[in-house]
């Protein structure tokens, strides 16, 4: 993927789709998102940000059936819940958290292996 988009000039307009939005689909989503969904459903108190996410993803599958809920979405928005869930955090102090990116560090480190290996 990486090779596609260093040859590929964006500036010429070309649209560079992912693998992944040709494998996973409405009809073949994400084993992974739909064990995480299970198991917040199962041990959260709350999954309110999860089912915004879900209720996104209805929407936008009725746009496009490759519009799914990917691993990364179901993280963030179980992050939230996460927080919010465990009453140790005020709703200001979750924006902030939210605002200073610290989701994004997480998913960088995630990635980190394909960039490093």
């Amino acid at each position: 993927m990486l090779l596609l988009v260093s040859i590929a000039n964006l500036s010429d307009g070309v649209l560079i789709i992912s693998l992944w939005k040709r494998i996973k689909r409405g009809d073949n989503r994400d084993k992974r998102v739909e064990l995480l969904q299970r198991f917040a459903r199962t041990h959260l108190p709350s999954v309110k940000y999860m089912e915004y996410a879900v209720l996104v993803e209805t929407y936008t599958l009725s746009k496009a059936n490759n519009l799914v809920l990917n691993i990364d979405g179901a993280i963030g928005s179980l992050f939230l819940d996460l927080l919010a869930g465990s009453r140790m955090f005020t709703k200001p102090e979750i924006e902030e958290i939210v605002g200073i990116g610290y989701l994004n560090g997480l998913f960088l480190l995630a990635r980190s292996i394909g960039l490093i290996g």
